[in-house]
């Protein structure tokens, strides 16, 4: 392998553990100070985050863990671009006994010219995961607008709607936003491995 492919494999996995490490110093350690973090798709309604507005989104996103570990599933590497794409398996054991949590996302990461630090992070998640983290699990300022919006609302409302063969409207809606979130995953995942082709 050779140096500056090996630096941004370095360098990626360091904000991986960065996660895991559920220290926000030890997260910010790989980001550039104009370090820039989105969430999609937009329809969560997750703001941006400069890298002060991502520290604090962190800080209480680690405060519900007891455990957590961001584990590659897939790493593509664009050396033109000096960038890469993680596929990741996100686990985790919530605090006061609430259970494990799994998740996953596809995080587009750009680094820096010398490929040591991380410029940007474009993360596409699980947006039925993301909502019952939002409803169940996360602090106040999360930032889900679409579960601050009436998720909440729109289940109470529907909770005695039946469809066919007894399944709740929302349950439909749930598992219709499962299946979405986890075809947007595939998809970018694909796209990527038959643009780039090279694997880390």
């Amino acid at each position: 392998m050779d140096e500056p492919r090996a630096r941004r494999l370095s360098t990626v996995r360091a904000l991986l553990d960065g996660y895991g490490s559920l220290s926000v110093p030890t997260l910010l350690s790989t980001t550039s100070p104009d370090f820039y973090h989105q969430v999609l798709p937009e329809s969560l309604g997750m703001v941006p985050r400069n890298r002060e507005s991502f520290a604090q989104h962190a800080a209480g996103i680690f405060d519900i863990f007891d455990e957590f570990r961001m584990i590659p599933k897939s790493i593509i590497d664009d050396g033109l671009g000096n960038m890469a794409v993680v596929h990741a398996r996100m686990q985790g054991v919530l605090k006061g006994g609430a259970g494990e949590w799994i998740n996953e996302c596809v995080m587009m990461i750009q680094l820096t010219p010398d490929a040591t630090q991380v410029v940007k992070v474009t993360e596409f998640v699980d947006s039925a995961k993301a909502l019952e983290m939002a409803r169940k699990h996360a602090p106040d300022d999360f930032g889900c607008n679409a579960a601050d919006a009436g998720v909440d609302a729109g289940r109470d409302r529907e909770k005695n709607v039946k469809g066919r063969d007894g399944e709740t409207v929302n349950s439909k809606s749930i598992t219709l936003l499962v299946g979405l979130g986890l075809a947007q995953v595939i998809l970018v995942v694909l796209l990527l491995n038959l643009a780039q082709g090279v694997f880390f």
